[in-house]
């Protein structure tokens, strides 16, 4: 009998100016066997994430790597498995397929760890350096990456070139306050009106009011990231081919994606793209019809507004008229999509126990869980490159 499917959690890795670089794979148990190669070929792990290296964190190698692209996979072990000599010769021969290594934690005082071994992951210290951390971090070329972040704090001081953790949920309130709140407001307005049916030529004219508005919608439009088969050269023409659900889904996605040239990449971007898609997908295998997948998509997209405007949700969905479940999703995570919304957050933090037992509350297997999670995450990727 097959082995039950792990619990698995694929969360960003960002550098220091908000862009993620990798993607931080951890399962529940760790990976064993051909757990890794059902992850690739069974739910599309190294297609759905390419370009970005996938971290890919085990406990010892008790497990099948032929179906992980070595190019694309960095693994991350326990430092003291680096420093075994016994260890030495599986590390060369993985080495030499291409694979690159990460250690978990720092050698203990008169430990020296292998020489593949280049970056470290380690607790993030926060502004204060513990004593010797920095020392370390410098002695191997990186990328270091710090674990847990809840914030960009670091000084340079430490050597973390790469952030893992919940930090752009604690942006100050207002994660978008360099960005103009009018076209913001315009943005909302346009949502409002296709969501009322408003007629075609009222939602172009709308969009012609501002033109940073019509250059990101038509980059959004002409871009790989829906999988459009013609470019699109017109607004009336955008909204005449493809229809208002992805006019919708476009308006939201500026929600995050605008804000002044020469701005760090805003965070919230690909985390509520990733929402969106894996709520879709969710509501998708558990029966919902393409109305209520919609809503699931519109709920998680919607998610991370109070963070992006520093305002509360309430008013925020005020002029929106959005339907009861949506709006019960985002103010209480009531209902189906506000279960759904919770196990993602969950996902996000890391908390696979919390996870399990929202998922099981939903009725979604672990492995039905892994198949929407990986094409969302992909997908969210895509988007934030095309933004």
């Amino acid at each position: 009998m097959r082995a039950a499917f792990p619990l698995a959690t694929l969360q960003p890795v960002s550098d220091t100016h908000n862009a993620w670089v990798a993607l931080l794979l951890e399962t529940s148990p760790p990976p064993r066997n051909d757990d890794l190669a059902r992850f690739c070929v069974d739910c599309g792990l190294a297609e759905a994430l390419a370009p970005l290296p996938c971290i890919v964190s085990l406990t010892d190698l008790e497990v099948d790597l032929s179906a992980l692209p070595a190019e694309q996979a960095i693994l991350r072990l326990p430092t003291a498995f680096f420093c075994d000599r016994a260890n030495d010769e599986a590390l060369d021969a993985l080495q030499a397929r291409g694979f690159r290594f990460m250690g978990s934690g720092l050698p203990l005082v008169g430990q020296t760890p292998h020489g593949h071994l280049k970056a470290f992951a380690l607790p993030c210290p926060g502004r204060g350096v513990p004593v010797g951390v920095g020392e370390w971090l410098g002695k191997l070329p990186g990328p270091h990456m710090a674990l847990g972040a809840e914030e960009i704090t670091c000084s340079g001081r430490c050597h973390f070139q790469w952030l893992a953790g919940n930090f752009p949920q604690h942006l100050l309130p207002g994660a978008g306050r360099h960005a103009d709140t009018s076209n913001r407001a315009l943005l909302l307005e346009l949502l409002a009106a296709v969501a009322s049916d408003a007629d075609s030529h009222r939602l172009e004219a709308t969009i012609k009011r501002d033109p940073q508005l019509s250059y990101h919608l038509l980059k959004l439009v002409n871009s790989v990231a829906f999988a459009v088969p013609t470019k699109i050269g017109s607004f009336g023409q955008a909204i005449a081919l493809l229809g208002r659900r992805q006019l919708q889904r476009w308006l939201q996605l500026l929600l995050y994606a605008r804000g002044q040239k020469g701005e760090a990449a805003n965070p919230l971007l690909p985390q509520a793209a990733m929402r969106a898609r894996l709520a879709e997908a969710l509501c998708e295998g558990l029966g919902g019809s393409r109305d209520e997948q919609d809503r699931a998509f519109m709920a998680g997209m919607f998610s991370l507004l109070d963070t992006l405007f520093g305002i509360p949700i309430a008013e925020i969905m005020k002029p929106l008229n959005l339907a009861e479940d949506v709006a019960a999703a985002l103010s209480a995570r009531s209902g189906r999509l506000g279960l759904l919304l919770k196990a993602i957050e969950a996902g996000e933090r890391g908390a696979r126990d919390e996870l399990a037992a929202l998922l099981a509350q939903a009725g979604i297997g672990h492995e039905a869980w892994a198949r929407a999670l990986v094409p969302a995450v992909g997908w969210a990727v895509q988007v934030s490159r095309e933004a």
